[in-house]
């Protein structure tokens, strides 16, 4: 079985061609299903579900939680979805701000073609316009056996514990952790963050957006243990500052190469409005963490206990190992729940 996972934020218009294309080349008639909710137990319903129905199979419907993916309904509704039809859209809200496309099959030869459909949406001139590292393709996975061992994101509160897994990584790694900042401010703003002076410089980067609005970026190391837990709780507030933690046997250079140039002027819009390109902070999580080795982000959805931390890791059995470390922190600890993997 093979699932893709997308990330269309910001870049619903070349998905949606990349599989228009892929729907017309594989020839079956698509169905599509709104707000199923066949499970009672649950409250969510599942946004879209498209795909070619096996045979005479009878009416399906299928349910995703809303907002969550625990490992359970990804492999069971996954698999439901694979038996009954030779391919299956769904997209629901993942986060506070992003939400999460899956396609599922169990032909590896409608996957690559999906694949590839993507890949050719990316060379258009359309999309190199955008000066983008994002990618349509965020995650593919292409055996569902032991899942949740192999998928490299995660999801979760950890108020009170922030960064505490990534700083006994570093440890491990015996490499003092990277901390990458990012706000919107005069450069003698950062001399007001808390922790930074214990850090040392490892490299900065400023770009002005489309908005015209200066934007900077700090990458430090990080070695005092109270600094570290100082910089990660610096999103808690609705502060306009942000970042990632990241293994300290990174790149430095390699990071910041990472960080996206926003600097290039809005598009026009066939209706003559200015269209401002934006770009998805999953997907500079997923770059950052397979740059670096793994990575992790505080993020602040604009309301009240909307807090939450997300975690990549180029090495799939890292994530599960912070995951099980949530879970278990859990049990005792209020401000901590697993939420999602993806």
């Amino acid at each position: 079985m093979h699932l893709i996972h997308f990330s269309p934020r910001f870049h619903r218009e070349f998905l949606e061609a990349a599989l228009t294309a892929f729907i017309a080349a594989e020839g079956q008639p698509a169905s599509s299903v709104q707000d199923l909710k066949s499970v009672p137990t649950t409250t969510g319903s599942l946004r879209a579900l498209h795909g070619a129905r096996r045979g005479e199979q009878p009416e399906v419907t299928v349910e995703f939680p809303s907002g969550t993916l625990y490992r359970e309904a990804l492999i069971q509704k996954a698999q439901l979805l694979a038996e009954r039809f030779t391919w299956a859209l769904c997209a629901w809200n993942f986060s506070y701000s992003e939400h999460i496309t899956t396609f599922v099959t169990e032909d590896a030869a409608l996957a690559d073609a999906l694949a590839a459909h993507c890949a050719a949406q990316e060379q258009t001139r359309a999309w190199k316009k955008r000066k983008t590292l994002d990618h349509l393709v965020l995650a593919r996975y292409d055996n569902l056996t032991n899942l949740e061992e192999q998928l490299k994101g995660a999801i979760f509160f950890d108020r009170g514990v922030e960064g505490e897994w990534a700083w006994r990584r570093s440890e491990i790694e015996q490499n003092s952790p990277y901390v990458l900042l990012h706000w919107l401010a005069d450069p003698s703003e950062e001399q007001k963050i808390e922790g930074l002076r214990w850090c040392q410089e490892q490299g900065r980067k400023t770009w002005t957006d489309c908005y015209g609005r200066t934007n900077y970026a700090l990458l430090v190391s990080c070695k005092s243990r109270a600094a570290f837990h100082t910089l990660c709780g610096t999103g808690q507030d609705d502060d306009p500052i942000y970042g990632y933690i990241l293994s300290g046997l990174a790149n430095p250079k390699a990071i910041l190469r990472q960080i996206i140039d926003r600097s290039e002027p809005p598009l026009k819009h066939p209706e003559g409005e200015r269209e401002y390109v934006n770009h998805s902070d999953l997907q500079e999580l997923v770059r950052l963490g397979e740059v670096a080795g793994w990575a992790y982000t505080w993020d602040w959805g604009g309301g009240a206990g909307e807090y939450h931390a997300s975690f990549w890791a180029r090495e799939p059995l890292l994530a599960y190992d912070l995951w099980q470390e949530i879970k278990t922190l859990s049990e005792t600890q209020s401000g901590v729940k697993p939420l999602a993997r993806f």
